[in-house]
């Protein structure tokens, strides 16, 4: 029976905070990621959300942490996220996620797992101009199943560009 795991990664933010006051906005984005700990692996993931006002926003986001490496072992992941963002200065704003997510893992014995858990992460957003925004965001996603995988952490630093429409 499949369990919904959270994902992390990342990946990603938000819509420009100045016009998500005024109206809710949709975006998409893309981010890449690289894990903190274990094997060296270089994830890509992409996402879709929803910024209802200044500080709230939802999204779903698909991840592959080893989908720009040759990493032996690899988690794929289908989140839901609720984002929480505050401004900072300028520009810049800081967020907050918190989701579930529903992952495939796969170790280099090709030993697989299906899992679900929580996913949490932090960050800082940039808003380039109206439509474009960077963010850079530490996410964390448990993995295994402990029976074929051990349960673990899978940490990593994420990069995101994302646009709205």
């Amino acid at each position: 029976m499949k369990s919904i795991v959270a994902i992390s990664f990342l990946c990603a933010s938000v819509v420009p905070a100045a016009h998500a006051e005024d109206h809710a906005e949709n975006y998409v984005g893309v981010a890449a990621s690289t894990l903190t700990s274990g094997p060296s692996s270089t994830g890509a993931a992409v996402m879709l959300g929803h910024r209802y006002n200044e500080h709230f926003a939802a999204e779903i986001a698909y991840e592959d942490s080893g989908a720009l490496s040759a990493a032996p072992d690899r988690t794929s992941a289908i989140s839901v996220a609720a984002l929480g963002f505050v401004p900072l200065f300028g520009e810049f704003e800081g967020f907050a996620r918190l989701g579930l997510a529903s992952a495939h893992s796969k170790d280099a014995t090709g030993a697989t797992a299906n899992h679900g858990d929580i996913t949490y992460g932090a960050g800082i957003e940039y808003h380039l101009n109206e439509k474009y925004s960077v963010d850079l965001g530490w996410n964390r996603l448990r993995v295994g199943d402990n029976v074929a995988i051990p349960r673990g952490n899978e940490n990593s630093y994420v990069l995101s560009v994302l646009r709205s429409f």
